[in-house]
């Protein structure tokens, strides 16, 4: 069962087949809302993704991946879970790796250390520390996007172009992160099905059902069908919404708004929704700076004219080392129209009486021809040390928990996690 990283969002939002649009993900592909997950005793079929990667035996060695500890909510079990939990997800995963154990004769393990935003110097310093050392303690790497990705830390990692084994046209592999990160024939690090996180970590637009049918709105999901949900259609339907709630005059955080927003890496997601590109590549493949700037600077000055001015608009500047999001609780408390936020917000949202509903982020105008969104740059992406002890196993063991994930981990997460235990539609 084929899946599309940005089919994902619109099809949770809307609940019926789609020609998904991709900014950061996988190639387009039209995906039926209705599929269903495979059940935990589908047979393997001549489809099976592991069957183009062939036999393999590792004598039981382990395969031991770096990864970031569970410090929070940010922060999602990838690699391994020692034991059925209950946890949808977590039992796909668990499934996979005793799979592929018993095929591969090998030992998925996780070494975990600290790695989220705040402690980003830890991570690399124990990657960059035991890499120089070659002491080969780990076989593959999953690290936060961000701070994987400046050059300084490509000297500690496998091109992925000259590692025989992984066939990164296979469908499981997102091929426009590929893509946009592959300068001068040098690929140093991937994202595919292993490294879900990119799915919760997608951007999206919440919105209040309940307030929607209090003040009217038309049918969300028909306009995004219609190609109708644009940056306009957004100002025209949260134009009137504040309610000074507390009276005392002044616009603050206990007041109800149309739009409750962080002015952060929320903002960021407007350059890909709005397909506003802030570099091209040359002739010679090289990005240089796109100077024509004349739509950028359009979007920023209507985006900042409408989010500072207004008093429909609430906004808040989020930082890496907050723990209480009060735009999140201006949304769940009924005060907020339409709220964007990573999808696994979905998730956080369990057990609130409020009624919410997902769509994608505007289009700037109805010309532009397509919805496109972005991830939040801390999901995880894979890279080889360049320390590694055994490139065929690397290369092997990569490719099958890519292409397991496909069918077992992304199925659990979408059409059995998001459609039937996070959403309400």
């Amino acid at each position: 069962m084929k899946k599309r990283i940005l089919a994902v969002f619109l099809l949770v939002c809307i609940l019926m087949p789609l020609v998904s649009c991709s900014d950061t993900g996988k190639e387009d592909e039209t995906v039926p809302a209705e599929s269903e997950a495979p059940a935990e005793t589908e047979p393997v079929t001549e489809d099976d993704p592991l069957a183009a990667i062939g036999a393999h035996d590792f004598g039981g060695e382990d395969f031991t991946v770096l990864c970031r500890s569970i410090q929070d909510s940010d922060t999602f079990n990838e690699v391994d879970i020692e034991s059925d939990s209950g946890d949808i997800v977590d039992d796909a995963i668990y499934r996979r790796n005793t799979e592929l154990n018993e095929k591969y004769n090998v030992a998925i393990k996780a070494l975990r250390t600290d790695g989220n935003w705040p402690s980003r110097e830890n991570f690399l310093n124990v990657m960059k520390k035991s890499i120089l050392a070659n002491d080969g303690l780990f076989d593959l790497i999953l690290g936060y996007q961000a701070y994987m990705s400046p050059v300084e830390v490509m000297g500690y990692l496998y091109n992925f172009l000259d590692v025989d084994g992984i066939d990164l046209d296979a469908e499981y592999y997102y091929h426009d992160i590929i893509r946009e990160s592959t300068l001068n024939g040098k690929l140093y690090f991937l994202a595919g099905d292993f490294t879900y996180s990119v799915w919760p970590s997608m951007l999206v637009y919440f919105f209040n059902k309940g307030m929607a049918e209090s003040y009217g709105v038309e049918d969300l999901y028909g306009l995004v069908r219609e190609g109708k949900w644009t940056l306009d259609k957004l100002m025209e339907l949260t134009s009137g919404v504040y309610v000074d709630k507390n009276g005392n005059g002044v616009k603050d955080d206990e007041d109800a708004f149309g739009f409750a927003t962080d002015f952060g890496n929320i903002a960021d997601a407007y350059y890909a929704a709005f397909d506003i590109k802030l570099t091209v590549r040359g002739d010679d493949g090289i990005p240089v700076m796109n100077e024509d700037l004349e739509k950028l600077d359009a979007v920023i000055t209507r985006l900042y004219d409408y989010e500072h001015d207004s008093n429909d608009v609430y906004t808040f500047v989020m930082m890496s080392n907050m723990t209480d999001n009060p735009l999140a609780d201006i949304f769940v408390d009924d005060r907020a129209l339409f709220y964007p936020e990573r999808l696994k917000s979905a998730i956080d949202f369990r057990g609130i009486e409020m009624n919410f509903g997902i769509l994608p982020y505007p289009k700037w105008d109805e010309m532009q021809d397509t919805y496109r969104s972005q991830a939040w740059n801390g999901y995880s992406v894979m890279a080889i040390p360049k320390d590694a002890k055994n490139l065929e196993k690397t290369a092997v063991m990569t490719s099958a928990l890519n292409a397991s994930s496909s069918t077992l981990v992304i199925p659990a997460f979408y059409d059995k996690a998001l459609k039937v235990k996070f959403t309400r539609d």
